[in-house]
């Protein structure tokens, strides 16, 4: 299959996802403004949807390489060319969709020069900022939405997933069906596997082709600091060599925002990989006019939210009000880590509502309690428009522990603060049957908890806590967010 540029362009224009209002149109009456376009690219012919899976079926299993990879002549893409075709593609559909019409943009659009130019990056000498952004998706009724969480180099997982949903009727190959169907990654896709170049692959194929449908945010490992030393890098340049683009891959990774509000009505679900960051405020994004809007982040006010919230105190007590008058700042984020973490992409929950509501996981981020993240998901509504709940991923070990305990026996989705004590050194699966967890296939959504994905299975992770089910949720609508439902589905035919 070879999709031609034109029709990008056209699809892009006309895009049409489910919104809240009548019109599933996105506004794109305002056109793009100063921005330079690529020049035309030149089609290639694409592998296809069975073909990639017949090659990818012939891959061992990451828990068969045991950190090795696989020998060249087993790769299902021989060159990169199909790969550097689908970058270009991506960019282009950044210089031509939603995110270059200007009245999306909640304050000032960013400039061609920065944000806009594709050859520069803000991790090179000379570079350009660093301009994290946030996003705000708001859909119709009868839009489903799927979460995935970490993917980390786990192929056949992926693979398997659309697979499924093939199967069922949503997509034709890479390719969208289903109309109402929308897919959300929640960060973290390639390091601590053999596979992330093919991981990466799939999800272009799957954003190109469905410009409308695939969403994406930035995990933590979406940083060229990150993929230089957890992996990702030796993988790419072992499998290609210097032609491997690290720089132009690493370089997608500025177009993915890195919190999604999506929602529907009135109430949104803050989705992102990491936790809370009460440096931002989202009340005026989500009040914006329309329903695909966006938002730099700029300034991130830590001290100011501190400051200017006296009720803080008591929620955060005296050991939280030391880390936060120590730790919070306001600052211009220079890259995901610099001057200090960007909470989105970083942070971590607590388990249970008797933990505190502010510590310090060292060496890693800030961990939010209970209170603290119900005050931050209130101080970020607005009158009209409510953040109800978070999704997101990336708290998981390899090794057991209280928290990839709860991941396993809760199916995969956790929701946080279900129990009142601290978890016990010595609890096991007999001790978690007894807290009653939810475990149910279909869940109604509780209003200020967070919900944690977990990672997919063909990883160390998956191996260190034995588990060998792949998880994904499929978020569903109602008028009002008690009837809202989270339905949690499990694949357990991944080829290993």
């Amino acid at each position: 299959m070879s999709v031609i540029r034109t029709i990008f362009v056209a699809s892009l224009l006309s895009l049409n996802i489910s919104c809240g209002q009548s019109s599933n149109k996105i506004q794109t009456s305002t056109q793009p403004e100063e921005i330079l376009l690529p020049e035309a690219i030149d089609a290639v012919a694409l592998t296809s949807f069975d073909d990639w899976i017949d090659k990818c079926n012939l891959l061992p299993a990451n828990r068969k390489l045991n950190g090795r990879l696989p020998s060249k002549d087993q790769l299902p893409l021989k060159d990169l060319k199909e790969f550097k075709w689908l970058l270009d593609q991506f960019f282009e559909q950044q210089l031509t969709g939603p995110l270059s019409v200007k009245t999306n943009w909640l304050g000032d659009q960013p400039s061609k020069e920065t944000f806009f130019n594709t050859s520069k990056a803000y991790f090179e000498q000379g570079g350009i900022p660093f301009e994290p952004f946030a996003q705000k998706l708001n859909f119709d009724r009868e839009a489903k939405v799927l979460f995935h969480g970490d993917l980390h180099g786990d192929l056949h997982s992926v693979n398997e997933w659309i697979k499924h949903l093939n199967r069922e009727g949503s997509l034709d190959g890479f390719k969208a069906t289903d109309p109402n169907l929308n897919m959300m990654f929640l960060g973290d896709y390639t390091d601590r596997g053999a596979y992330g170049v093919e991981v990466m692959y799939v999800l272009l194929r799957l954003r190109v082709e469905n410009p409308g449908q695939i969403w994406m945010a930035r995990g933590n490992h979406e940083d060229i600091q990150l993929t230089m030393n957890y992996g990702f890098l030796k993988e790419a340049t072992s499998k290609y060599g210097p032609e491997f683009p690290i720089k132009r891959l690493s370089r997608i990774y500025d177009f993915l925002p890195v919190v999604i509000y999506a929602g529907h009505g009135n109430n949104y679900i803050q989705c992102n990989h990491g936790g809370i960051e009460p440096g931002y405020l989202p009340a005026a994004l989500l009040d914006h006019a329309t329903p695909v809007a966006f938002h730099l982040l700029g300034d991130i006010k830590q001290k100011t939210f501190l400051d200017t919230h006296k009720d803080l105190a008591p929620i955060l007590g005296s050991n939280g009000n030391r880390i936060a008058q120590g730790n919070w700042k306001d600052f211009i984020p220079t890259s995901p880590t610099t001057p200090t973490i960007l909470g989105f992409m970083w942070n971590d929950f607590s388990i249970t509502s008797e933990e505190a509501n502010l510590t310090i996981f060292p060496g890693r981020a800030w961990v939010y309690g209970k209170e603290l993240t119900g005050k931050v998901l209130k101080e970020g509504s607005s009158p009209k428009n409510k953040v109800r709940a978070v999704f997101r991923g990336h708290q998981h070990s390899g090794a057991p522990n209280p928290m990839m305990r709860r991941l396993v026996h809760s199916h995969g989705v956790f929701r946080h603060w279900q129990e009142a004590r601290p978890p016990s050194p010595a609890e096991n699966e007999s001790s978690l049957q007894a807290l009653n967890l939810e475990t149910g296939n279909k869940r109604k959504l509780v209003e200020g908890a967070a919900y944690t994905f977990n990672v997919a299975p063909d990883s160390n992770y998956g191996v260190g806590n034995r588990y060998d089910f792949d998880t994904f949720g499929i978020l569903t609508f109602a008028e009002t967010f008690a009837d809202w439902e989270l339905e949690v589905v499990n694949l357990t035919n991944i080829r290993w």
